[in-house]
Parts: C-alpha cells; structure tokens; sequence
C-alpha cells in the first residue's frame, strides 16, 4: 500500500502521551518525524501534525475512512502550502510558522498534556523564545524558552490554532526577548 493511502489511527501507545489516541493520514516520513494531515473527530481534516517516531511505540494503519475522505473531495490531503523538510525541530517549526502564522509546541517528556500556541521570536543554537498565546486568546507578556530537544511534536494549521490567533490578533511588536522567570 503506498504511503498516501495509508490512514494511521490509534497512534495510542506513545511513550510521552500513553493514553492519547491521534489520528491521521500519513504524508511524509523521515528518519526522525513524521508529517500528518490531521483526522478529528467525524473524520475531518484538521491542520497537521509533526510528531517524534521515538515516541512511537503502536501505530496501527487502516483505511477506514478512506472512502469517506474520497467522497468529500479531500482525497489525497493536501500538503502544507509551504515545504518543509523533517529533519530538526527548527525546521519543522520555522515552516508550520510559514505556513500558518502560529504554532503548537508539545514537551510531552518534560511538560505533559501542556503545549504552547505561539510564534518563535529568537532562536539560539539549541533553544527558542516563544511568544505565546494565553488559553484565552492574548498575547503573553513573556516568552517561553523551549529547548529543541524536547519537543516531541507540532502541531499547525488545525481549527484551534486558526480561531486563537484570529481572536488574539496580529503578534504585538517585539524588540528584544524577555524571559520568563519560571
């Protein structure tokens, strides 16, 4: 079966998550991460998704809703507008950013069930400053220090990222980071 037919469901043993259930329909595949074309709930597409195959421990594939995905037209997903390459989490952020305006940063390891929703204002050589969204749609006043070898996925281009950043707005002007003391 190629690898644009395959849906993958139950992504349900990740080590990071072990009780989340994803699902997506398979669109790239590198060494180190994997690209979606998110699935939510009723079989719709829903932006992307990057994730970590360390993290990977099932993944079962099926093609249940592939005939439904053919019927609405949505067949085969589209890729995201802007191309990227899978290689390191700067990459993968800097073309969900390109591609959408704002993204979703998972720590899982580190930080479970929490991610953030924002635009990366610096880079370092192994970390980047964050700019948030609040939970209810504002901009934060500091930005998070994510260090890139704890990011377990992104996410970007969903229904969730595009309505916080339509409510929380342009990102205000930034000259400089300022860390958040935590």
């Amino acid at each position: 079966m190629a690898l644009m037919s395959m849906v993958m469901r139950g992504v349900s043993q990740r080590a990071v998550e072990p009780e989340e259930v994803l699902q997506g329909v398979v669109l790239e595949l590198s060494e180190e991460w994997v690209l979606l074309a998110d699935i939510r709930d009723g079989a719709y597409l829903d932006g992307y998704r990057v994730l970590r195959l360390t993290d990977l421990v099932q993944v079962v594939l099926e093609t249940t809703f592939l005939s439904f995905l053919h019927q609405h037209n949505v067949w085969p997903p589209a890729r995201p507008s802007t191309g990227f390459a899978l290689s390191d989490p700067r990459t993968i952020i800097t073309g969900a950013v390109s591609a959408t305006g704002v993204v979703c940063v998972y720590r899982e390891a580190k930080r479970p069930g929490k991610l953030l929703i924002g635009v990366p204002v610096q880079w370092r050589k192994k970390s980047l400053w964050l700019l948030p969204v609040t939970p209810q749609c504002h901009w934060e006043q500091l930005m998070d220090k994510v260090r890139l070898k704890d990011v377990t996925q992104v996410s970007f281009g969903g229904d969730y990222e595009t309505a916080v950043l339509e409510v929380a707005g342009p990102m205000p002007p930034r000259t400089h980071p300022v860390p958040d003391p935590a």
